[in-house]
Protein backbone atom coordinates (compact mmCIF):
# COMPACT_ATOMS: atom_id res chain seq x y z
CA UNK A 1 0.00 0.00 0.00
CA UNK A 2 1.26 3.24 -1.01
CA UNK A 3 2.79 5.39 2.29
CA UNK A 4 0.49 8.69 1.69
CA UNK A 5 -2.54 5.91 2.06
CA UNK A 6 -1.12 4.38 4.89
CA UNK A 7 -0.79 7.79 6.49
CA UNK A 8 -4.38 8.45 5.48
CA UNK A 9 -5.39 5.75 7.75
CA UNK A 10 -4.10 7.22 11.18
CA UNK A 11 -6.92 9.71 10.35
CA UNK A 12 -9.41 7.57 9.24
CA UNK A 13 -12.57 7.95 11.32
CA UNK A 14 -15.74 7.21 9.34
CA UNK A 15 -17.08 6.65 5.73
CA UNK A 16 -19.92 6.55 3.88
CA UNK A 17 -21.09 4.21 0.65
CA UNK A 18 -24.37 4.97 -1.19
CA UNK A 19 -25.15 3.60 -4.61
CA UNK A 20 -27.12 0.26 -6.10
CA UNK A 21 -27.04 -3.34 -4.70
CA UNK A 22 -28.39 -6.50 -5.86
CA UNK A 23 -28.38 -9.73 -3.63
CA UNK A 24 -30.23 -13.04 -3.46
CA UNK A 25 -33.38 -13.23 -2.01
CA UNK A 26 -34.84 -16.45 0.29
CA UNK A 27 -35.69 -17.87 -2.34
CA UNK A 28 -32.32 -17.53 -4.74
CA UNK A 29 -33.98 -14.77 -7.07
CA UNK A 30 -31.81 -11.44 -7.36
CA UNK A 31 -33.40 -8.64 -5.50
CA UNK A 32 -32.88 -4.95 -6.64
CA UNK A 33 -32.31 -2.09 -3.98
CA UNK A 34 -30.93 1.09 -2.59
CA UNK A 35 -27.82 1.10 -0.61
CA UNK A 36 -26.44 3.13 2.10
CA UNK A 37 -23.47 1.69 4.15
CA UNK A 38 -22.27 3.86 6.94
CA UNK A 39 -19.10 3.09 9.31
CA UNK A 40 -17.77 4.91 12.17
CA UNK A 41 -14.80 3.65 13.28
CA UNK A 42 -14.40 1.48 15.99
CA UNK A 43 -17.49 0.00 16.77
CA UNK A 44 -20.69 1.45 13.86
CA UNK A 45 -21.73 -0.43 11.24
CA UNK A 46 -24.88 0.11 9.53
CA UNK A 47 -25.80 -1.01 5.79
CA UNK A 48 -29.27 -0.52 4.61
CA UNK A 49 -30.75 -1.79 1.50
CA UNK A 50 -34.03 -0.20 0.30
CA UNK A 51 -36.93 -1.02 -2.67
CA UNK A 52 -39.86 -2.60 -3.57
CA UNK A 53 -39.63 -5.49 -1.47
CA UNK A 54 -39.21 -3.16 2.03
CA UNK A 55 -35.94 -2.68 3.47
CA UNK A 56 -33.41 -5.11 5.31
CA UNK A 57 -30.75 -3.54 7.73
CA UNK A 58 -27.38 -5.10 8.90
CA UNK A 59 -25.13 -3.79 11.54
CA UNK A 60 -24.44 -3.11 14.93
CA UNK A 61 -24.24 -0.15 17.32
CA UNK A 62 -21.75 -1.38 20.19
CA UNK A 63 -23.12 -4.35 21.41
CA UNK A 64 -26.11 -4.10 19.91
CA UNK A 65 -27.15 -5.49 16.67
CA UNK A 66 -29.55 -3.49 14.29
CA UNK A 67 -30.49 -6.06 12.34
CA UNK A 68 -33.87 -6.24 10.74
CA UNK A 69 -35.97 -7.18 7.54
CA UNK A 70 -39.32 -5.45 7.15
CA UNK A 71 -41.50 -6.08 3.92
CA UNK A 72 -43.01 -3.72 1.90
CA UNK A 73 -46.28 -3.01 4.92
CA UNK A 74 -43.32 -2.69 7.80
CA UNK A 75 -44.03 -6.28 8.75
CA UNK A 76 -40.66 -7.52 10.63
CA UNK A 77 -39.54 -11.27 9.65
CA UNK A 78 -37.74 -12.78 13.02
CA UNK A 79 -34.23 -13.73 12.63
CA UNK A 80 -33.89 -17.37 14.03
CA UNK A 81 -30.36 -17.03 14.86
CA UNK A 82 -28.85 -16.37 18.17
CA UNK A 83 -28.63 -12.24 18.97
CA UNK A 84 -24.64 -13.14 20.08
CA UNK A 85 -24.48 -15.30 16.07
CA UNK A 86 -25.90 -12.44 14.61
CA UNK A 87 -23.70 -10.06 16.40
CA UNK A 88 -20.23 -11.91 14.67
CA UNK A 89 -21.79 -12.12 11.80
CA UNK A 90 -21.73 -8.38 11.60
CA UNK A 91 -18.78 -7.56 13.11
CA UNK A 92 -17.05 -9.67 10.99
CA UNK A 93 -18.96 -8.37 7.69
CA UNK A 94 -17.33 -5.03 8.82
CA UNK A 95 -13.53 -6.45 9.43
CA UNK A 96 -13.79 -7.28 6.04
CA UNK A 97 -14.86 -4.84 4.67
CA UNK A 98 -12.32 -3.01 6.65
CA UNK A 99 -10.04 -4.90 5.34
CA UNK A 100 -10.30 -4.56 1.97
CA UNK A 101 -10.83 -1.20 1.85
CA UNK A 102 -8.30 0.18 3.78
CA UNK A 103 -6.09 -2.68 5.14
CA UNK A 104 -7.81 -1.32 8.90
CA UNK A 105 -7.78 -4.41 10.73
CA UNK A 106 -10.79 -4.40 13.53
CA UNK A 107 -10.50 -3.85 16.90
CA UNK A 108 -13.66 -6.06 17.74
CA UNK A 109 -12.08 -8.79 15.84
CA UNK A 110 -8.74 -9.54 17.20
CA UNK A 111 -6.44 -11.21 14.08
CA UNK A 112 -3.13 -12.16 12.96
CA UNK A 113 -1.83 -11.40 9.39
CA UNK A 114 0.43 -13.57 7.75
CA UNK A 115 1.69 -14.72 3.95
CA UNK A 116 2.48 -18.28 4.83
CA UNK A 117 2.53 -22.00 6.46
CA UNK A 118 -1.02 -20.84 8.24
CA UNK A 119 -1.63 -23.73 10.87
CA UNK A 120 -5.37 -23.55 10.80
CA UNK A 121 -7.80 -24.26 8.04
CA UNK A 122 -8.51 -21.53 5.65
CA UNK A 123 -11.49 -21.07 2.34
CA UNK A 124 -10.15 -21.18 -0.81
CA UNK A 125 -6.54 -22.03 -1.86
CA UNK A 126 -3.28 -19.76 -1.07
CA UNK A 127 -2.84 -16.87 -3.31
CA UNK A 128 0.91 -16.27 -5.04
CA UNK A 129 0.85 -12.65 -3.27
CA UNK A 130 -1.94 -12.33 -0.90
CA UNK A 131 -2.33 -13.22 2.95
CA UNK A 132 -4.37 -14.39 5.52
CA UNK A 133 -6.45 -13.02 8.47
CA UNK A 134 -6.84 -15.67 11.22
CA UNK A 135 -8.60 -14.63 14.30
CA UNK A 136 -10.89 -17.10 17.04
CA UNK A 137 -14.17 -16.46 15.08
CA UNK A 138 -12.47 -15.09 11.62
CA UNK A 139 -10.89 -16.45 8.83
CA UNK A 140 -10.38 -14.39 5.24
CA UNK A 141 -7.64 -14.95 2.67
CA UNK A 142 -6.75 -11.77 0.73
CA UNK A 143 -5.31 -11.55 -2.75
CA UNK A 144 -3.46 -8.24 -3.70
CA UNK A 145 -2.72 -6.48 -6.75
CA UNK A 146 0.79 -6.69 -8.05
CA UNK A 147 1.04 -2.89 -9.14
CA UNK A 148 -1.29 -0.80 -6.62
CA UNK A 149 -0.80 -3.65 -3.96
CA UNK A 150 -4.34 -2.65 -2.81
CA UNK A 151 -6.69 -5.76 -1.85
CA UNK A 152 -8.15 -7.31 -5.34
CA UNK A 153 -9.96 -10.32 -3.62
CA UNK A 154 -11.11 -11.62 -0.22
CA UNK A 155 -12.20 -15.19 0.46
CA UNK A 156 -14.43 -16.32 3.44
CA UNK A 157 -16.68 -18.67 4.51
CA UNK A 158 -20.28 -17.63 5.23
CA UNK A 159 -22.26 -19.09 8.07
CA UNK A 160 -23.59 -22.44 6.48
CA UNK A 161 -19.37 -22.92 5.20
CA UNK A 162 -19.61 -21.76 2.22
CA UNK A 163 -17.04 -20.39 0.30
CA UNK A 164 -17.75 -16.58 -1.06
CA UNK A 165 -14.97 -14.71 -2.84
CA UNK A 166 -15.48 -11.16 -2.63
CA UNK A 167 -13.91 -8.90 -5.53
CA UNK A 168 -13.11 -5.40 -5.36
CA UNK A 169 -13.24 -3.33 -8.18
CA UNK A 170 -13.13 0.06 -9.50
CA UNK A 171 -10.91 1.82 -7.51
CA UNK A 172 -11.33 5.75 -7.13
CA UNK A 173 -9.37 8.17 -5.74
CA UNK A 174 -11.63 9.26 -3.01
CA UNK A 175 -10.41 11.21 0.00
CA UNK A 176 -6.87 10.23 -0.81
CA UNK A 177 -7.49 6.86 -0.65
CA UNK A 178 -8.56 4.46 -3.54
CA UNK A 179 -11.94 3.16 -2.25
CA UNK A 180 -13.31 0.65 -4.79
CA UNK A 181 -16.71 1.86 -6.11
CA UNK A 182 -17.24 -2.00 -7.29
CA UNK A 183 -17.78 -5.00 -4.75
CA UNK A 184 -19.27 -8.54 -5.91
CA UNK A 185 -19.51 -11.72 -3.97
CA UNK A 186 -19.75 -14.70 -5.41
CA UNK A 187 -20.59 -18.29 -4.63
CA UNK A 188 -18.42 -20.06 -7.59
CA UNK A 189 -19.79 -18.65 -10.46
CA UNK A 190 -23.28 -17.49 -8.87
CA UNK A 191 -23.39 -13.73 -7.76
CA UNK A 192 -24.82 -13.30 -4.14
CA UNK A 193 -24.47 -10.11 -3.61
CA UNK A 194 -22.96 -6.86 -5.88
CA UNK A 195 -22.60 -3.26 -4.56
CA UNK A 196 -21.94 -0.18 -7.27
CA UNK A 197 -21.41 2.70 -5.75
CA UNK A 198 -22.63 6.63 -6.93
CA UNK A 199 -21.13 7.73 -4.19
CA UNK A 200 -18.23 7.04 -1.73
CA UNK A 201 -16.96 10.08 1.51
CA UNK A 202 -14.16 9.39 3.72
CA UNK A 203 -14.38 10.73 6.93
CA UNK A 204 -18.04 11.88 6.70
CA UNK A 205 -19.93 13.67 10.02
CA UNK A 206 -21.31 10.78 11.33
CA UNK A 207 -22.31 10.19 14.74
CA UNK A 208 -23.99 7.88 16.81
CA UNK A 209 -27.23 8.67 16.06
CA UNK A 210 -26.82 7.52 12.63
CA UNK A 211 -26.73 4.35 13.51
CA UNK A 212 -30.08 2.92 14.38
CA UNK A 213 -32.55 0.84 12.93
Amino acid sequence: MPLEEIEKLHILKALRFTGRSRFAGRDGDPISAAVDIRVLLPDRYVRVDAGSFGRRVVGYAGDTSLDVIEGPTGRVTPDPRAAAAILQADRAELARLMLAVAMYASEEVPMKLQTRDTQIEMPGLPEALGIDATGETFAARIAFDGKSHLPVRLVFWSGDRTVLTTAYNDRRSTGGMKVPYSIVTTAGERIVDELTFDEVTVNPPLTKADFRR
